[in-house]
């Protein structure tokens, strides 16, 4: 089963307030949900507390760590944020209040 991955408008301006070879980076971790929205067990955790089924992604690069929060509706992949590490914890406590499905 191939999953569909869609971006929201709040998605963009994270990945693209980031460099180019970390933005590369994080879309080829993000391309890997395509067919998987689960890749690696390690690397996933499921968010508590929240109304629909919200997952966050480490992506660990050289330089500095990152988080990608995403949702799953039907064969959809929703991402929701991109952030560094040390903003991970204000987006936990913020997401429970994010819509979804969100308007793409």
């Amino acid at each position: 089963m191939t999953f569909q991955v869609k971006f929201t408008p709040q998605s963009e301006r994270d990945l693209k307030s980031l460099s180019k070879d970390v933005q590369a980076a994080i879309l080829e971790e993000a391309t890997i949900l395509k067919t998987s929205p689960f890749p690696f067990k390690k690397k996933i955790k499921k968010i508590k507390d929240v109304r629909f089924p919200c997952y966050r992604l480490r992506i660990d690069l050289k330089q500095d760590s990152f988080r990608l929060f995403y949702g799953i509706e039907k064969e959809i992949v929703f991402v929701l944020k991109i952030v560094s590490k040390k903003e991970a914890d204000k987006v936990m406590r913020t997401i429970r209040k994010i819509d979804f499905p969100p308007n793409v």
